[in-house]
């Protein structure tokens, strides 16, 4: 295998795609990549330029009612294989989006989830936890027109007893310093309604009365559901939301714990909240 000389920062860029699918620069300069915008740009160029490009992007413009939407870049098939020959591994051995197509409506919910995702490493590094396992809803195996591979199916789905099932936005296991192990399912609100979140979370009781999720992902343990808001309104508005159904008992609000983005991106442990609680509580 050819071994291609990666500037740092090249390989910082193409090793944060690698592990993160899609980044846009903001994310990028978050995960320190380089130190300022004015050096990322032009390295961005270079590694999207020529006929084999490492990197590629998406860009939807602008949206109504949200302002131009940041860019998303992710590695191509010739940066997986520059970047497999600067690790040391077979090029099968690093993912990269295949047949990338991203509609416009669920674009910020993507980024978001991903926001969620480098927050939690983030943390997880700056703690000391080891990061066992992290797979969001667009993560997926199989092909549903390949004639040898299983059907295509998300790497987080959680199946159910009646044949259904749960797919959430992100799933991912941590382990302590302390060598404790766990496990948390998030879910994140991003312009819908929240009587859509609410429904989502709702499903989950029947995924706790199996024990689906445990079963799922070979966790001895109960899971924490987290739930992300953009705002502290669609937050308390899908609180209401639970607290009023009749089918959402009171022994299922101690699996749930409700934040906002901005503050899961300021501290992944503290400062969550229960359902129908004001009181903010630690995760663990």
């Amino acid at each position: 295998m050819t071994v291609t000389t990666l500037t740092d920062t090249e390989f910082k860029i193409l090793d944060a795609l690698r592990i993160f699918r899609y980044l846009t620069a903001e994310q990028l300069l978050r995960l320190k990549v380089t130190a300022h915008a004015s050096h990322l740009y032009p390295v961005l160029r270079d590694l999207a330029d020529g006929k084999r490009p490492w990197v590629e992007k998406i860009d939807h413009g602008a949206m109504p009612g949200v302002g131009r939407i940041p860019a998303a870049h992710y590695l191509t098939e010739q940066g997986a294989k520059v970047l497999a020959g600067a690790l040391g591994l077979d090029p099968t051995e690093v993912p990269y989006p295949k047949g990338v197509v991203l509609v416009r409506h669920g674009f910020m919910h993507r980024l978001h989830t991903i926001d969620c995702e480098i927050a939690v490493r983030l943390w997880a590094a700056e703690h000391g936890h080891t990061v066992d396992y992290m797979a969001s809803y667009f993560d997926v195996s199989g092909a549903n027109r390949s004639k040898t591979k299983p059907k295509r199916r998300a790497l987080t789905k959680i199946d159910l007893a009646d044949g259904s099932g749960i797919i959430p936005d992100s799933v991912f296991h941590l382990t302590g310093s302390d060598g404790t192990p766990r496990l948390f399912v998030l879910e994140m609100y991003n312009q819908h309604r929240t009587k859509r979140m609410s429904e989502k979370l709702a499903e989950y009781r029947y995924a706790i009365g199996e024990h689906a999720i445990e079963r799922q992902f070979d966790y001895p343990h109960s899971p924490r559901i987290l739930a992300v808001f953009e705002d502290d309104k669609a937050l308390e508005l899908t609180q209401r939301n639970l607290t009023q159904r009749p089918d959402f008992g009171a022994h299922f609000r101690p699996f749930f714990f409700f934040k906002t983005l901005p503050e899961l991106m300021a501290d992944f442990q503290e400062g969550w909240r229960g359902i129908g609680e004001v009181r903010q509580t630690a995760l663990f």
